[in-house]
């Protein structure tokens, strides 16, 4: 009659740690965000290690190489001119006797020669003359060689500019800072330089394929190419070693000279590859890669060999399947094996 008794208790606290089992195994599962592995291309990308700057493709400095004051500007900063253009007029009425008179002369010297009044050498020498005398009044025009926007513009009626060839002291900067009269920026062709870390010089080519954002146009994103890569690294103290490379850009409406530019290069690209976000790969204290993945709802942690990668997609070699649901990780919920889950795409 005892042990009857004794078995009752046992049999009931058999009961209670069934339901707690129960109870604890039928968990709400935890919601959590993730996304199918797919298959596609990838791009390999290198990024500039600072922004670049807008530069014109073409750009002109002109500088007066008359010895005379200014008489007319026809147009001011900000203008569009035409290649062959006369933007300033310095005053040239003495070099238009000079260059009347050697006309004149030259054209005596041909009548007198075509009549062998006179030898080839002083025909020849009237010719010298007027020519010079052209090219003298000439340079009292100062033409834009390109078609583009002024951007600079120092130059002001009555004043009298030093000429490029002036006895200015120092180098070429010298003769920019103190001779420059105007600045013609061709508006319709821009590109990019912009610095690139040393370690990333060998996978940089002409050609290749570039990602350019500007902090002027946000939430967009310019397709522009590599067209040159400087052969030689900078030293400059206050920078780390870098190459420059310049990319060139397709006609952009309101971009505008001295414009600061992020830029990606696409170095290479994996073809018809799994992929999956960048952020969901982890690496574990061991250096080993890997990622959480869906597995009969419940989570699990799977290793992964990994290829190229951006900052969107990472390129995954072994461990994954196709049409896997991986995790991404977040704040909101801490993963271990085991622990149900439901999946929000």
């Amino acid at each position: 009659m005892k042990l009857k008794k004794l078995a009752i208790p046992v049999v009931i606290t058999g009961a209670v740690l069934i339901v707690v089992i129960k109870i604890l195994s039928s968990d709400k599962p935890v919601t959590v965000n993730a996304v199918s592995v797919k298959r596609g291309d990838v791009d390999q990308i290198v990024s500039s290690t600072s922004s670049g700057s807008v530069e014109p493709v073409e750009k002109a400095d002109l500088m007066s190489e008359y010895p005379g004051a200014i008489t007319h500007i026809y147009y001011k900063k900000g203008s569009h001119v035409h290649k062959g253009d006369v933007i300033i007029v310095m005053d040239n009425a003495i070099a238009k006797v000079e260059l009347d008179s050697t006309a004149e002369a030259y054209n005596r010297a041909k009548k007198l020669y075509r009549s062998h009044a006179i030898s080839k050498a002083s025909l020849d020498t009237a010719m010298y003359a007027y020519r010079g005398a052209l090219a003298r009044y000439n340079q009292s025009f100062l033409r834009t060689p390109i078609t583009g926007v002024i951007t600079e513009l120092n130059a002001h009626l009555g004043e009298f500019p030093l000429g490029g060839n002036s006895m200015l002291p120092g180098s070429a900067s010298a003769l920019q800072q103190y001779g420059l009269l105007v600045q013609v920026v061709d508006d319709r062709s821009y590109h990019i330089k912009a610095p690139f870390d040393e370690v990333d010089s060998g996978m940089i080519r002409t050609g290749q394929s570039a990602h350019v954002t500007f902090d002027a146009f946000p939430d967009r994103v310019f397709h522009g190419r590599v067209t040159e890569v400087s052969p030689s690294v900078s030293t400059a103290l206050d920078l780390n070693r870098t190459i420059e490379a310049e990319i060139s850009l397709p006609p952009i409406r309101g971009i505008k000279m001295g414009m600061s530019a992020d830029v990606e290069i696409i170095v290479s690209v994996a073809k018809d590859v799994l992929s999956v976000p960048t952020y969901a790969v982890q690496e574990s204290s061991s250096n080993k890669k890997f990622v959480w993945i869906i597995r009969d709802q419940k989570a699990e942690k799977i290793d992964v060999h990994t290829g190229i990668s951006n900052w969107d997609n990472t390129v995954v070699t072994k461990g994954l399947t196709q049409d896997m649901k991986v995790i991404l990780p977040s704040d909101k919920y801490t993963l271990h094996e085991g622990m149900k889950v439901s999946a929000h795409d």
